[in-house]
């Protein structure tokens, strides 16, 4: 190598020292230090960098990581942010679901934000259920996520759990998969809480999520205001053929009741 090659590959290293590990760099990322869309050709032509599509590259071979994607995404937009049940698995709150090559990945943005065809053209992309939705304000309630040196916005343990509502689909399984993960929100933050609550849009996630507070009997559940968060008027159908909550009014799965000569 040439004294000159040698150079070159140091300045190199020296603009690229701050790229995270199994990182997406957009164009806008790179151009904020200092390197230019052209010179980013360049420096992929030469190995340097590793084009994954329009805009986008790698400082690695091979495929990014999801989060490493994420971290991608939220250069295009801060909207962009793992959520839900997602969330609360990164956050330690569902560590009992189950995992593997098909557990699904929630992300969440605003409404009618696309996720760029980089993104879709990733191996793992078909397990993203990417949710688009203003149920809740583009300013409460997030925190960061850290793994070495990646870090990314997502949603707060507080947030995820009204994103995992919202992302509900109607039935008796998905109503107990709810269920089994509030028995493990005890360490909410009851004013992080009430003011998402009282900034929801959704009727039926403010009702199920008061629901299944009030059912598990959680300390933080006693610190709400009820009276603040508007629950709308009429019953709301989450389970056919189920329940109805009369306090909440929405229809949730009937439950066995146990056999009076039970032991």
């Amino acid at each position: 190598m040439t004294n000159g090659a040698g150079s070159n590959s140091k300045r190199i290293n020296q603009r690229l020292v701050a790229a995270p590990a199994n990182a997406v760099l957009t164009s806008a990322w790179l151009k904020g230090r200092g390197i230019s869309s052209k010179l980013a050709g360049y420096y992929a032509s030469s190995g340097w960098l590793h084009r994954i599509g329009d805009g986008a590259f790698t400082v690695q071979t091979g495929s990014p990581t999801w989060l490493g994607a994420v971290f991608g995404l939220q250069q295009k937009s801060q909207s962009f942010h793992p959520g839900g049940r997602t969330a609360l698995e990164l956050s330690g709150l569902a560590h009992f679901l189950p995992l593997g090559e098909s557990h699904p990945l929630f992300l969440f943005s605003r409404a009618g934000e696309r996720l760029p065809a980089w993104f879709k053209g990733l191996p793992w992309s078909k397990r993203v259920r990417h949710v688009s939705t203003n149920f809740l304000p583009d300013d409460l309630g997030f925190n960061e996520h850290r793994e070495r040196d990646l870090v990314v916005k997502l949603s707060s343990p507080e947030r995820a759990t009204l994103e995992l509502l919202q992302a509900l689909d109607p039935s008796a399984s998905e109503y107990e998969h709810a269920n089994l993960i509030f028995e493990g929100l005890g360490t909410l933050r009851a004013d992080v809480v009430q003011l998402l609550l009282e900034h929801c849009s959704s009727v039926k996630v403010k009702r199920l999520f008061l629901h299944l507070a009030e059912k598990h009997h959680h300390a933080w559940f006693k610190s709400l205001d009820a009276t603040k968060v508007s629950l709308g008027s009429g019953k709301r159908v989450l389970v056919a053929g189920g329940r109805l909550d009369p306090k909440y009014l929405i229809t949730v799965p009937i439950t066995p009741e146990l056999p009076s000569d039970a032991p």
